[in-house]
């Protein structure tokens, strides 16, 4: 049985709601962005770990498990619907995590020592990115940032000196930089992102980036 996010009452818990939704959430993903997940199901956690408290939702590649709030279901910022889109979102983050697990043998994203921030923030767009793809195909939330809004220098990726990520950017940006990708080459292209990450020469040049990738993919 399928059970409507708005229908429940408050003294459910997240915990049902997921359980009689996650199987159905993955189908409707299945469905809507024609790809095929991993017949096993993501182990699902009901806390967030120690020091992560900001977030609504973590998935870790290493053990392959996602966590979600529970405890903070009532608040304003913390109802059903942030649940299933939460889900969704983390869902994109474990659907390209498995699919680098088939593919190379190792999990995904990856982290290095050597990387410097601007690496890092590569992949990170593609990562976050990727899984914003898949929440807001499923909400069929718009794209709203532009080109325009894009960094023109390193200043512009990071909220302070501390070189923390502009939320916007990692994940309003990020889907920006792989809508027209995935939506012109499906799951080929999320596999080519994934493994193609901006170079540093491309950070400060979205539509450049795009249109190699887009160049790329098109070769026969």
């Amino acid at each position: 049985m399928i059970v409507n996010a708005f229908s429940l009452h408050r003294e459910e818990t997240v915990r049902t709601y997921v359980e009689m939704n996650l199987e159905h959430l993955i189908h409707q993903q299945e469905k809507k962005l024609h790809l095929k997940y991993p017949e096993e199901l993501p182990l699902i956690k009901y806390h967030i770990p120690s020091g992560k408290k900001i977030f609504l939702g973590i998935y870790d590649r290493k053990t392959n498990q996602i966590f979600l709030q529970n405890e903070q279901f009532e608040s304003p910022d913390w109802d059903f619907s942030t649940v299933k889109d939460t889900l969704n979102h983390e869902l994109g983050h474990y659907y390209t995590d498995k699919l680098s697990e088939r593919l190379t043998n190792h999990d995904w994203p990856e982290y290095t020592d050597n990387m410097n921030m601007l690496e890092i923030m590569s992949i990170k767009l593609i990562s976050e990115g990727t899984a914003t793809y898949f929440e807001r195909s499923m909400n069929e939330k718009e794209d709203t940032f532009t080109d325009e809004k894009w960094p023109k220098a390193l200043g512009g990726f990071f909220s302070s000196w501390e070189l923390i990520p502009k939320d916007e950017i990692v994940y309003s940006g990020g889907y920006h930089l792989v809508k027209p990708i995935i939506d012109q080459h499906g799951e080929k292209g999320i596999i080519y992102l994934m493994f193609n990450t901006p170079k540093i020469s491309e950070m400060y040049n979205l539509p450049g980036y795009q249109q190699r990738i887009l160049r790329e993919l098109s070769q026969p």
